[in-house]
């Protein structure tokens, strides 16, 4: 067992920035953010990054019925929204946490009562 808590720790860092990198990349370089057409609120800056809150929401409902699941996606988002605003901007954050939001309200709006 302490084995286990060994590796698991020396890998831990090493695992978070892998996925802090994703995150940025995808963030900065979304192919699919030139393929939506539907309007975006003026208050969005950055549609890159709100696109990809859409995505990820799309993503998050495919497991709404698992509540375990469900969970651990929403701290996965909140996890994303964190490192999206320490390596890309407060407004990149809050455009990325309203693309996800928006989307719920959107397509499951009894899970956005729940959540919002």
């Amino acid at each position: 067992m302490k084995f286990f808590h060994h590796t698991i720790l020396k890998f831990l860092p090493l695992a978070i920035a892998c996925l802090t990198g994703e995150i940025c990349l995808s963030c900065s370089f979304s192919e699919n953010s030139g393929s939506h057409t539907e309007t975006v609120s003026s208050k969005v800056k950055d549609k890159k990054a709100y696109h990809l809150g859409e995505e990820h929401a799309e993503r998050l409902l495919q497991y709404a019925n698992n509540e375990d699941a469900l969970q651990d996606g929403l701290l996965d988002i909140r996890a994303r929204i964190s490192n999206i605003r320490s390596k890309l901007g407060t407004q990149a954050a809050a455009d990325y946490e309203r693309g996800f939001t928006d989307y719920i309200r959107t397509n499951n709006d009894s899970l956005a009562r729940i959540l919002f």
